[in-house]
């Protein structure tokens, strides 16, 4: 049995639809020349020929990577492919210059893929509701007016260092888009971001929000509130609602999306209106804890071969000493025959 690992690209489109993934509906299949190009790699494991196995990743802000596109041809599973193309995938996106985080996501009740990521090295992170709604009216009232649109870069600068990179800011985890989460970092906050991104401020300037639209296929408002008093929060959900009709002027099918932990949702009243599916759970390595990792084992790897070469010494030296006693032994014995024939030759 021949096995061989490729990067994939666009005329490969044929084997990847021979695979049997028993999948009715395959997102990738009609943007499968994207996933190949630009920031995005694709990779496949070959049986004799065949392509059994995928996994590819996407770079975000030129330094997290997330991996996916996990496909197997059901006739081959059983057999360790999905964890061996995986780990090959991760292996490549830690290749990625200047990368800082290399993740997956894997939805909460998906037990067999959250224990290839184990396999692979990518610990648990962070587990979050990807809350979708559609109607916001039972979170308005009749007083309620908008928070102020800010437009000054170094304002919005501003609230992200007195909150995400705040180093006492609970948060440790930004989501950057909908479906994407990644660790706190100034990278993530690129000038072009945050002048895309909207930002309101409340008029005590004690809180923001950030509001920005994103397509996943669906249309989404992707709405960011740093803090956990979002329910009480006087005006903001005004604010949100007021963008919201906005947008779906142009496009009515628009979906609300905010990212919640489990003691976030744990906030939301009994007639909130989001839809709560199973929560997805983040997890991945920084580059720093695989440089680490790898550092460790190089020090170990290396005071391996010390310890093998002083042992190598000590063997080497164990037979000097015995072949020195050796030759020792060989000198007193000629020496005492010499002495003899000293003896016989006075006689």
């Amino acid at each position: 049995m021949n096995k061989e690992i490729r990067q994939l690209n666009k005329s490969d489109l044929a084997q990847y639809k021979s695979m049997q993934t028993g999948l009715e509906e395959d997102y990738m299949l009609p943007i499968f020349p994207s996933l190949t190009d630009g920031e995005n790699r694709l990779y496949g494991l070959f049986v004799d020929g065949q392509l059994v196995s995928t996994a590819g990743y996407s770079v975000f802000s030129h330094h997290f990577v997330m991996l996916g596109r996990l496909r197997s041809d059901k006739r081959y599973r059983g057999q360790n492919h999905a964890t061996t193309i995986l780990d090959y995938t991760k292996q490549q996106a830690l290749q990625v210059p200047n990368v800082e985080f290399v993740g997956a996501n894997t939805e909460k009740h998906n037990k067999p893929a959250q224990k290839v990521l184990s396999k692979i090295g990518l610990p648990h992170v962070v587990t979050l509701y990807g809350a979708k709604a559609v109607d916001l009216s039972s979170f308005l009232s009749e007083e309620a007016e908008e928070w102020y649109l800010l437009s000054d870069l170094g304002r919005k600068r501003e609230w992200l260092k007195r909150t995400y990179l705040n180093e006492t800011f609970p948060k440790k985890v930004f989501p950057f888009e909908a479906y994407y989460p990644f660790p706190i970092s100034e990278n993530l906050f690129t000038d072009a971001l945050l002048t895309k991104w909207s930002f309101y401020e409340n008029k005590d300037q004690t809180r923001f929000v950030i509001l920005t639209e994103e397509d996943k296929g669906d249309h989404y408002l992707h709405v960011i509130y740093p803090w956990r008093d979002f329910i009480e929060q006087p005006n903001l959900w005004k604010t949100i609602d007021s963008f919201f009709e906005a947008v779906k002027e142009t496009l009515p099918d628009t979906v609300i999306w905010m990212d919640f932990t489990n003691e976030e949702a744990a906030f939301l009243p009994a007639t909130h209106p989001f839809e709560l599916s199973s929560p997805w759970m983040l997890h991945g390595i920084s580059s720093e804890a695989t440089n680490e990792s790898i550092d460790t084992a190089s020090v170990e790897s290396k005071l391996s071969e010390a310890y093998r070469s002083i042992d190598d010494l000590e063997e080497e030296l164990a037979a000097l000493h015995t072949e020195l006693d050796q030759k020792l032994n060989k000198t007193t014995t000629l020496e005492e025959t010499l002495s003899h024939i000293d003896s016989d030759l006075e006689k």
